[in-house]
């Protein structure tokens, strides 16, 4: 992930040593999840020529939203092959159970790879891959959703939450979760999302996902950062905002390069019944409850009705029903953190 700033892109900053504290503290709390459940399932690493890794999300059975620059090689000047690139879903550990090459992708026709420091550049830091096989299946997926007036307001409520998770240098070989992202800091029209997710190399292209009215979704694909500390911990994040996307009204490099793709904004789909990634995040569930104190001991040892037990307590405390669904529960808890 490029380390430069876009004038225009974010807009201005407060105290970079409160950012810069601030984002440390996100990296010691980007927590470790299981990359087979879903949503994490959806998100995966993408291996470029065996050289270097980004990320990126499944956007339907055989669709991988990810930034163009994370297909460009710089050494060598060129656009890499569709078959130079792999696509591993639910990465864990240098398990492969969901993979697939690449068929062939689209990219905006705007993007200059060889100019990356100007906002027009960033602005068009896309690319949708298509598989060779449609994972998404196994998977599930995420539809893309925008990032509103009225979502931002209840982002600065806290009845919304922003998420980031990706394959980051510190840790290339797992899923790892920035579970309470800061809200926006600022715009520049519809194009850009500045925010403070604690992002590395590695993680471009990964998803700006957001956790809403009790729904996962994808507002923003990861493509720049600004660091003020020798490119080891990025004050701002820059994500191109995925309204660019909108079917109804897309952007002239949209339109040009893959028509209005529609179904990017449908609806997420879970795992299918049967699959390899689980539809259910217990793991990720009871850690968290592990991190707020309600489950004791380590989660992955925990059993099933310590787990229940911990979780009736997580609601009583927040004065939520106790029937609630997984993913309600999973968004509860998020919303809940500190």
């Amino acid at each position: 992930m490029t380390i430069t700033l876009l004038s225009g892109f974010l807009l201005a900053a407060h105290s970079t040593t409160s950012a810069q504290a601030s984002q440390k503290l996100a990296a010691q709390k980007r927590m470790v999840v299981n990359a087979m459940e879903y949503p994490w399932s959806t998100i995966g690493r993408l291996n470029a020529a065996g050289r270097a890794h980004c990320t990126g999300a499944m956007v339907s059975d055989r669709h991988v939203l990810t930034a163009a620059h994370c297909i460009y090689d710089a050494k060598t000047g060129r656009w890499l092959a569709p078959q130079e690139l792999h696509f591993i879903a639910g990465y864990q550990f240098d398990e492969y159970k969901i993979h697939s090459k690449i068929k062939s992708y689209k990219k905006s026709a705007g993007y200059k790879p060889k100019n990356e420091a100007s906002a027009r550049n960033t602005e068009t830091d896309w690319a949708l891959l298509e598989l060779t096989k449609p994972i998404g299946t196994q998977t599930g997926w995420l539809k893309l959703s925008g990032l509103t007036k009225e979502v931002r307001k209840r982002i600065s409520n806290r009845q919304s939450v922003l998420i980031s998770s990706g394959y980051r240098a510190g840790a290339p070989n797992a899923q790892t979760v920035d579970f309470n992202c800061k809200p926006p800091e600022g715009f520049k029209n519809s194009d850009g999302i500045a925010h403070q997710c604690f992002l590395q190399n590695g993680d471009s292209g990964s998803p700006l996902l957001l956790y809403d009215r009790e729904a996962f979704s994808i507002v923003g694909i990861n493509v720049i950062g600004l660091s003020a500390d020798n490119g080891r911990v990025n004050d701002y994040v820059g994500a191109l905002n995925a309204l660019r996307f909108n079917p109804k009204t897309p952007k002239r490099d949209i339109k040009s390069s893959i028509g209005k793709l529609g179904f990017l904004w449908d609806s997420g789909t879970l795992p299918a019944p049967g699959s390899k990634a689980s539809a259910i995040p217990n793991q990720t569930i009871a850690a968290l409850l592990s991190r707020e104190g309600y489950l004791l001991g380590k989660p992955r040892n925990a059993k099933p009705e310590a787990i229940d037990a911990a979780q009736n307590r997580f609601l009583k405390s927040k004065g939520k029903a106790k029937e609630r669904t997984k993913l309600q529960l999973l968004g509860d808890l998020i919303l809940s953190l500190k």
